[in-house]
């Protein structure tokens, strides 16, 4: 488990399933953000916090 945003965003690796998981931590309350497998993680976000946070901004999820 990775945060990748200090508004309490982390990534899971499944390692199993080779499957990323973006999840938002909130009080009593977790959700799902992101979805995909490595592959589409690394394109999608580059590997880079940077990235992660323009995409949070992108899809209304920080502001």
């Amino acid at each position: 488990m990775d945060c990748v945003h200090n508004d309490g965003f982390y990534i899971f690796n499944i390692s199993v399933h080779r499957t990323m998981v973006m999840i938002e931590f909130e009080e009593h309350q977790a959700t799902i953000v992101w979805v995909g497998n490595h592959s589409r993680y690394e394109s999608t976000f580059k590997n880079n916090k940077t990235t992660i946070k323009k995409w949070l901004k992108a899809n209304d999820w920080i502001e």
